[in-house]
């Protein structure tokens, strides 16, 4: 009884830690600005397929900051449908500086984010590349909250914080739920403990010169988690990773089943074929210990439970504490964008999420990404096994 103690006391530690990790994160302020912007280029890599595509296009385009913007909408010049939202936008918004560039599309063994990204930073005019997913939403004064990062000694790229707000299905719900309860509890506390070593790729920021001393975007284009690569390939010049407190919206809409294993496969899949991989020594030791062993704690829990029914009482309330913790960001960091109502998911999924993760390491390594089939390779590369149809 004890021994079953002592786990259970390591168990909320860990809980405990990592809560008031976060909550210190965001009591520090932004810091200042030193160096001045004369303009901000954001490059969105755009692929039609998702219905609240227009909405985040337009979202992006009209949020108020400080700093002057260009927009580059990068798009398969045979992507109809993208092509012509771009254009309603820009009919709508003259005034607004954002450019449509068309492209064709990548090659077998080409990763269409980099393709478009190594275009767009050929093009931008801004001395502050910002990358922007077409299914990221900034909030409005979000760049002001994230760009002085950039100014902080050593710091050569800045990213935000993820969460979800489309619950307008089960499906939808599933990743809004599973994001929104894992994302402040999984980068956070890393970030504090050691340097980060990857970053949300759907959002980060870089400033021109620093992005011309690494040699761009060039050659990252075979690399299939380009968020992983441009982060290796930041630190690799001798520059720091910066997790800022900008938490930006995701809408991304999940339709069916077969569409949620897919996404949550991607996203396992990318971690087993980057970090996994590439991370030596301590690094490894603190990406299993802080982001991939607690992950199977609520396993653990039901399992002392098996052993010992008299403990029922603490493995509710370690469970109690786990969804007070998620209701505690919903409401003073993720604007109460996850409804009450059916918050009961966050439980559910994280004792549901240990079986994904085993199942994104153990299944076929292929991936689907709005309708293109890829297979996922050792060490990062993959290739096109099929291409969506138009």
């Amino acid at each position: 009884m004890n021994i079953l103690l002592l786990i259970f006391s390591i168990l909320f530690a860990e809980r405990i830690l990592k809560h008031l990790l976060v909550v210190r994160f965001f009591q520090r302020s932004i810091p200042p600005q030193t160096q001045p912007i004369t303009l901000v280029s954001i490059l969105q890599p755009i692929l039609s397929g998702d219905p609240t595509l227009a909405a985040g296009l337009e979202q992006n385009l009209t949020m108020q900051t400080r700093y002057p913007l260009e927009f580059l909408w990068l798009v398969d010049d045979d992507d109809h449908q993208a092509q012509r939202i771009c254009r309603d936008l820009l009919a709508r918004y003259p005034a607004k500086r954002a450019h449509l560039i068309l492209l064709p599309p990548p090659g077998p063994r080409q990763n269409p984010k980099m393709v478009k990204l190594i275009a767009g930073a050929q093009i931008a005019s801004g001395d502050v590349l910002c990358v922007l997913d077409d299914d990221t939403r900034l909030p409005d004064f979000g760049l002001d909250e994230c760009l002085p990062s950039l100014d902080q000694p050593g710091v050569g790229l800045a990213f935000g914080l993820p969460y979800y707000l489309s619950f307008g299905n089960l499906w939808s719900r599933l990743v809004a739920y599973f994001v929104n309860s894992h994302s402040l509890l999984t980068y956070i506390p890393y970030a504090l403990l050691t340097e980060p070593v990857t970053i949300n790729g759907m959002f980060y920021a870089i400033r021109r010169e620093i992005l011309d001393k690494i040699g761009g975007f060039d050659g990252l284009e075979n690399i299939l988690a380009d968020d992983f690569a441009i982060a290796q390939r930041v630190r690799g010049h001798g520059y720091r990773l910066a997790q800022t407190s900008l938490r930006h919206a995701i809408s991304t809409w999940v339709a069916a089943p077969r569409n949620y294993f897919n996404l949550i496969q991607r996203w396992f899949i990318f971690p087993r074929e980057s970090m996994m991989r590439h991370l030596k020594g301590r690094e490894q030791v603190i990406f299993y210990t802080v982001v991939l062993l607690p992950v199977f704690s609520p396993w653990l829990v039901l399992l002392i439970l098996a052993f010992s029914p008299t403990l029922l009482p603490v493995t509710l309330l370690y469970f109690l504490y786990d969804y007070l913790i998620f209701a505690h960001f919903n409401l003073a960091y993720l604007k109460r964008t996850s409804p009450w109502v059916h918050s009961y998911w966050v439980t559910l999924l994280s004792l549901a999420l240990p079986l994904q993760i085993l199942a994104a390491l153990l299944a076929p390594q292929r991936i689907i990404w709005r309708g293109h089939l890829m297979q996922a390779e050792a060490g990062g590369g993959f290739q096109f096994l099929e291409r969506r149809k138009k």
